[in-house]
Formats: structure tokens, C-alpha cells, sequence
């Protein structure tokens, strides 16, 4: 059996529903809200709402052949970091927030192109350093970002439920 085809493409606000859909199918993800979906999507890419002073997000979606209203395979956020107090002065940092691949299309290199788009908008944004927090059960997640460069940073634990696992922070330097 081949693997799914699939294309990479920025989301578009006409998206949300097929993103909070799979979000909400897949047990690991992080289950925000659709208005915290919306939100990025109404914004995204942009320096940041003014009035809330929200960071620029992205969020990339990879979907499954090339027709108009392919499914939705998987998504990936990205988030910049405005610069905090306890960064070094030119360091930009950046996050790779979430990546959700639907359970049937999962190991046909659909996360590892998503990781990959989220890891080039940062970049492209003058990110220094981009950090992610992954289950510390999560080995084929753990693997594929350590596949990407990203070394493990630290961990906090007990801080996942349902179920209770810890989190392992990674961070991947850009030249």
C-alpha cells in the first residue's frame, strides 16, 4: 500500500471546522477552543492583535490530494514570541505549539513535513530558537523531533492529564 499523497498550504479562516474536527478526534491534542482556532486564523501570520497584543501564530494544514476540499490530514501551530526579560538580548524564540496528524494517515511523513513548514515560517520571522513541550510517553513524537534537531531542554512533571504523564521541553537553535 503507498502512502497518501498529501500538499502543504497556509490554513484559511474556511478551515476551522475541518481543524477543530480533527483536533477534537485525535486524544492527544491539546483540545483548545474553536474561538482560540478562530482567533489564529482570523490573525494569522500578522505581527500580532494590537489591542490583545497577541504573538503571530501560524497555522499550516496538509490535506490529502490535490482537488479543491481534499481532507484535512493534519495541522501543525507555530507561535513567535515577543522578547522576554529573561532571553538572552538577540534572541528571537519561537514555538512549535501543536501537530495533529489524523490516525489514518499517520507515518507516511505528513508530521515531519508539517514540523518542517512551522520550523521554515519561524525562520522566516527571524527566529533564533524554536522550543516545543511533547508527553514524555510520546517516543515516536520525541524521536521525530529529535530526527528535526531539537534537544531535549528539560521537563516539568505531571504536567499532562488524562491521562498523567510529564513534559519534556526540546529546543531546536537556528542558525
Amino acid at each position: 500500500m503507498s502512502a497518501p499523497q498529501f500538499r502543504l498550504r497556509p490554513a484559511r479562516p474556511t478551515d476551522l471546522v475541518a481543524v477543530v474536527a480533527l483536533e477534537q478526534a485525535t486524544q492527544y491534542a491539546p483540545h483548545w477552543s474553536p474561538a482560540v482556532y478562530a482567533a489564529i486564523l482570523a490573525g494569522q501570520g500578522e505581527s500580532g492583535d494590537s489591542q490583545t497584543k497577541a504573538p503571530p501564530h501560524c497555522i499550516v494544514v496538509a490535506e490529502q490530494g490535490d482537488e479543491p476540499g481534499a481532507s484535512l490530514n493534519g495541522f501543525a501551530v507555530g507561535v513567535m514570541h515577543p522578547a522576554a526579560g529573561d532571553c538572552q538580548a538577540d534572541e528571537r524564540l519561537a514555538e512549535l505549539d501543536s501537530v495533529v496528524v489524523a490516525a489514518e494517515a499517520r507515518r507516511a511523513g505528513i508530521g515531519r513535513a508539517l514540523c518542517s513548514a512551522v520550523i521554515e515560517w519561524c525562520r522566516s520571522r527571524g527566529a533564533t530558537a524554536i522550543v516545543l513541550e511533547v508527553r514524555s510517553k510520546s517516543h515516536g513524537a520525541i524521536a521525530l523531533y529529535a530526527e528535526l534537531g531539537f534537544v531535549p531542554a528539560g521537563r516539568r512533571p505531571h504536567y499532562y492529564r488524562d491521562p498523567q504523564d510529564d513534559a519534556l521541553t526540546m529546543r531546536l537553535a537556528l542558525p
